[in-house]
């Protein structure tokens, strides 16, 4: 027997959940499948329990710093004990995301979702079809051909280590390694970052990437670029991790080495061909509605879909666009939206909007102001070693086409300039505003 659903999300992290409520609350017949534990990759593998351990981390950095500045001595970081206040936000939301959906209306399937025709998916041993399909799978690390790949431990393995390996590496130099690095590194481990060209952290500015690279060094972290020919074999309990860089051919032995070079959409064990649904390696081919390209029937979002972002709040926003379209078939776009993002090293590294580099290539026109805020009194009063900042600004209109920080509190701050971008607030308009003193936000007025 096949049972019939007005939409049929495909996924149960932030955004099919986002699309599920907003469907369900429209009056829809809807249905969710999840091959994993409810609740996604966000709150589960990802941001939630990420922010867990770098707030760990960042606690103890912070204590460090001010070490015969009024403070006696450091704090030291017990791995078990963070993991264990880690797991009391990530174990209850499987339970709780079920019941969520159950107490809204929304049926809730266990096991791999797969289509059997473009109108038709099967899950576990049912068949279900449905008049829309939303794809929300999320990602999955990118398959890797370096010799001993299989080696290589998850971001997820890091996450749930019950405890931390004294020497640690990580292949691929993105938010995933600098993060997990950082809250390693203060954790006591000795860490390499192996990368394998000479721009980490590709998306980022390139000033503000060499700057957290010096702040980088200086907790001890090597960061290994150019790292070509990667060779993974086991020696004794651990691995020996070979490379050639810039000064020739070297290796380490460390206890675990992890994947950090990046991850694919997750929808090859969707069956996509036989569901008539174009793929790319960035995932489902939507059109800026988020509809496939190739199937009507189906929507994606987030990182199943092959858009820019691979950020939470963004795929929670696609969800919106797709439900609303779903609803109302009214061509909603994403089209406007200002997007931030963080990389939550010790200090963060934020940014919104155009890079110097981005702007140079559009030939747009702009006044740069950059420079250290380490010697500012919002950094010397928490002993700050590495903060700066580079503001983007229109010449003629005041405008800001990008920011860019580095230091604590940059990923509050950086809301501040993505709301002056979104709501066109000039240089001159944000500079002006009375903010509450001595405060990180207050700052922003000296950088512009």
């Amino acid at each position: 027997m096949t049972t019939h659903y007005d939409t049929l999300v495909i996924g149960t992290g932030t955004a099919g959940y986002t699309a599920a409520y907003r469907l369900a609350a429209a009056g829809q017949r809807v249905a969710v499948a999840d091959r994993q534990a409810y609740g996604g990759t966000c709150a589960l593998r990802g941001c939630q329990p990420k922010k867990y351990l770098v707030a760990a981390a960042e606690a103890l950095e912070r204590a460090e710093a001010l070490v015969d500045r009024g403070i006696a001595a450091a704090p030291r970081l017990v791995w078990a004990d963070l993991q264990r206040a880690k797991r009391q936000f990530t174990d209850p939301v499987p339970d709780e995301t079920r019941a969520g959906f159950e107490a809204a209306g929304i049926a809730t399937l266990d096991g791999n979702a797969a289509f059997v025709a473009e109108d038709t998916l099967q899950v576990a041993e049912n068949r279900f079809t449905a008049d829309h399909f939303l794809i929300a799978t999320g990602a999955v690390p990118r398959a890797l051909t370096i010799p001993g790949a299989e080696l290589l431990l998850t971001s997820d393995r890091f996450l749930e280590l019950p405890r931390l390996p004294e020497r640690i590496l990580f292949v691929g130099g993105g938010y995933i390694s600098f993060e997990f690095a950082h809250v390693a590194a203060r954790a006591g481990a000795a860490v390499t970052i192996l990368h394998r060209n000479d721009r980490p952290l590709a998306p980022f500015d390139i000033d503000m990437v060499a700057a957290l690279l010096t702040a980088t060094a200086a907790a001890g972290i090597r960061v290994v670029l150019n790292a070509a020919d990667i060779h993974i074999q086991a020696e004794g309990g651990g691995r020996r991790v070979a490379w050639i860089g810039d000064a020739g051919s070297d290796s380490c032995v460390v206890d675990a080495a992890f994947h950090g070079a990046g991850r694919l959409a997750a929808v090859d064990g969707l069956n996509p061909q036989t569901g008539g649904i174009a793929v790319s390696t960035g995932g489902v081919i939507v059109k800026n509605t988020l509809q496939s390209v190739s199937n009507p029937r189906v929507y994606a979002v987030g990182d199943a879909a092959d858009t820019p972002y691979e950020l939470a709040p963004v795929a929670d926003r696609e969800a919106e666009v797709a439900a609303r379209n779903i609803l109302h078939a009214d061509g909603v776009t994403l089209a406007g939206a200002v997007v931030p993002s963080v990389v939550f090293t010790l200090p963060p590294l934020a940014a919104v909007g155009l890079t110097e580099a981005a702007a140079c290539a559009q030939g747009a026109a702009m006044d740069v102001r950059q420079g250290s805020a380490a010697h500012w009194p919002s950094s010397r009063r928490i002993g700050q070693q590495h903060a700066s900042y580079k503001v983007l600004l229109d010449p003629d209109s005041g405008s800001i086409l990008g920011a860019h920080l580095l230091g604590h509190a940059a990923g509050e701050m950086i809301n501040i300039f993505a709301l002056a971008m979104q709501q066109q607030i000039t240089a001159a308009q944000l500079k002006a505003m009375l903010w509450a003193y001595p405060t990180h936000v207050s700052d922003i007025k000296y950088m512009l």
